[in-house]
């Protein structure tokens, strides 16, 4: 898997040289935080961390949670069965957002195509909520009534726009609003800023995951 990863990485143009730093098997959802608090020791200059994954598992939000929210290590998840068996596909796949998540650039708009709005600096925000199963009495699947929930937002940091720059907070259970949205827009449009020494003159926002019926509670807020 690494030599066919290393292959089709080197012919798109971001060569990964060497072996892994690092590789350890796991057994389960509470080694993830111990794991990632020593390789972020250790290791002063790491980059990424790729993690294997059986299939559908409870590991994977704890990786996501663990490397965006804690230490703010990019995590690459990928299923055992795309390495035990690999296609270029899938890797080519793989290496596309190997790259974005390292500050690469993947496409662009020719100028022949570019929309006029990217006359003068323009900034992209996606902003979204993710909850914990809802819970339903008498059912013993139901989920769990503690459980935070995750706000995301995401944030364009180029011209093209092509690169990006991801902020998360975990907030209360179940809360659509964004709690944290004045900081984390604020962190954003200082990243923008540093990125391409410009401020935005344009903002255009994305919000998922909103009803007809909450579109205005959560809009007034959000703007």
């Amino acid at each position: 898997f690494i030599v066919q990863l290393q292959k089709i990485s080197n012919d798109a143009g971001m060569p990964i040289v060497g072996q892994p730093c690092f590789c350890k098997y796991a057994t389960g959802q509470d080694q993830v935080e111990p794991m990632f608090r020593f390789l972020k020791n250790k290791y002063a200059g790491l980059q990424l961390i790729v993690v294997v994954l059986p299939g559908k598992t409870p590991v994977y939000a704890e990786v996501k949670r663990v490397g965006d929210i804690m230490f703010g290590l990019a995590t690459q998840c990928v299923q055992s069965k795309n390495v035990n068996k690999t296609s270029p596909q899938t890797l080519s796949n793989l290496c596309l957002k190997i790259n974005v998540k390292l500050g690469g650039i993947n496409s662009i708009l020719v100028p022949a195509v570019r929309p006029t709005v990217f006359r003068e600096p323009v900034i992209f925000f996606g902003a979204d909520v993710t909850h914990p199963p809802a819970v339903f009495p008498n059912c013993f699947f139901s989920g769990d009534k503690t459980k935070p929930s995750i706000a995301a937002v995401v944030a364009s940091m180029d011209a093209h726009p092509s690169r990006y720059s991801a902020t998360v907070r975990v907030q209360s259970h179940r809360q659509e609003i964004i709690q944290d949205l004045y900081p984390m827009v604020r962190d954003l449009l200082l990243q923008f800023y540093r990125s391409t020494r410009f401020k935005p003159t344009r903002i255009i926002y994305y919000r998922d995951g909103v009803s007809e019926g909450q579109f205005l509670n959560v809009s007034r807020p959000d703007l």
